[in-house]
């Protein structure tokens, strides 16, 4: 009985001891608490853009290299240096407590280590820090593409404190000039309109359990870099070469009236064209639920092209009735005995009402009369056609480019 008093009296000495060491362990890299233990400790927060790049549309992401910095103050710092006292060591900084900040919708991220870990701690003499790194990361974006290819985009750097909630360590930016870029940043589909600062709502659940949570605010930084996709290249890719697809189309306006193989086979081919250059746009693009600009625009040339071939059909509804009209003339002139009639239908310039060749009856000019005036309405067809159809469409790019020219204030 004793010798079992005796080893749980061990045994909860051995836990007592071990207990202890848990607690050392966590203490050694403890939070900064500087004047008022119950307030918060202030982290200010800034970052400059060296580079950006591989916008990547399909996956709605980006990657941004950027130089961070963060400043805070410690007591436990201070010391009797006259300057700044630099820390550049990893082991060293890794037994100093840092701000556990995180990009929320980074898909990736990394430090930079060659040829050493790229950071720097400067440590005031009167224990203000001020920390700097550079870090590699791969954005989220949620492109909205209802303008592409016309369209502004605003892609967000959102920074969070995972693990001390607003009360305990809150977080802002540098109140001068907390994001900066490099001017020299030229990216090929976009250019930087702005690089702005705003604040998000970081309200999250946290020490979530099967039967229980807390609810705390955490501080939350949210960067806005504001963009505009570059238009020359879809001007020489998609906008120019498709109305030239869709004037192209036109030409069947001026052929022979009577040469269906033609007029079909242009109406056709400046079709399929113009189908298959809108496919190659769209495999570059995410599969997104609504239509864009460049939708509307490859929607409204693809009308046109169907209008000519609807008015081919009614040039070509009118020019069966007038030959219709023409052989039925010329059979009673042959079974009167006349001379055969010839009707000129593809003059641009017909004045009369009918064309006599040698003696007519009655009937034989009543018909001819009837066949001229059908070839007549299919060439005002052909003659409107030329007029209306390129009319129509200018009016279309007014309104078109006068609405998606548009550009949003930066404020939004």
């Amino acid at each position: 009985m004793t010798s079992n008093r005796w080893l749980l009296f061990f045994l909860l000495l051995r836990i007592t001891l071990a207990n202890r060491d848990v607690f050392r362990l966590l203490q050694d890299k403890p939070m900064p608490r500087n004047g008022n233990p119950k307030a918060p400790l202030q982290v200010h927060f800034g970052f400059y853009v060296e580079s950006l790049g591989n916008f990547r549309a399909t996956e709605m992401t980006y990657d941004m290299d950027m130089y961070l910095y963060m400043s805070w103050q410690d007591d436990s710092m201070r010391h009797n240096e006259t300057e700044h006292v630099l820390v550049n060591d990893k082991d060293i900084l890794d037994k100093i407590w840092l701000p556990d900040l995180y990009f929320a919708n980074a898909r990736t991220a990394y430090f930079h280590k060659v040829t050493v870990h790229n950071f720097n701690m400067f440590i005031s003499p009167q224990g203000t820090i001020s920390y700097g790194t550079r870090v590699t990361l791969n954005l989220a974006c949620n492109l909205d593409l209802k303008d592409y290819p016309l369209d502004y985009q605003t892609c967000y750097i959102k920074v969070i404190s995972y693990a001390h909630v607003k009360n305990e360590m809150n977080v802002s930016w540098f109140p001068n000039d907390p994001i900066r870029f490099n001017p020299e940043i030229d990216l090929p589909e976009f250019h930087i309109r702005a690089l702005d600062k705003d604040y998000c709502n970081g309200v999250f659940l946290y020490t979530l359990t099967h039967n229980s949570s807390r609810v705390g605010e955490f501080s939350c930084l949210l960067g806005m870099l504001k963009l505009k996709r570059a238009i020359g290249f879809h001007l020489v890719q998609s906008y120019i070469p498709t109305g030239l697809i869709v004037a192209i189309s036109w030409v069947s306006f001026w052929i022979d009236r009577r040469a269906v193989p033609a007029r079909v086979s242009l109406s056709f081919t400046t079709l399929l064209t113009l189908s298959t250059q809108g496919n190659g746009i769209r495999y570059a693009l995410p599969a997104v639920s609504y239509a864009k600009a460049i939708d509307y625009f490859y929607g409204v040339c693809m009308l046109f092209i169907f209008g000519v071939l609807l008015e081919f059909a009614a040039v070509n509804s009118y020019m069966r009735r007038a030959n219709k009209y023409n052989h039925m003339a010329e059979k009673i002139q042959s079974a009167y005995g006349g001379k055969p009639i010839i009707a000129d239908y593809d003059s641009d310039y017909e004045e009369g009402p009918t064309k006599y060749y040698g003696n007519l009856n009655k009937n034989s000019a009543h018909l001819m009369y009837k066949a001229l005036k059908f070839s007549r309405k299919a060439l005002s067809i052909d003659k409107a056609a030329r007029f209306a159809f390129p009319c129509v469409f200018a009016i279309f790019n007014v309104f078109y480019w006068l609405y998606y020219l548009r550009e949003p204030p930066l404020m939004d």
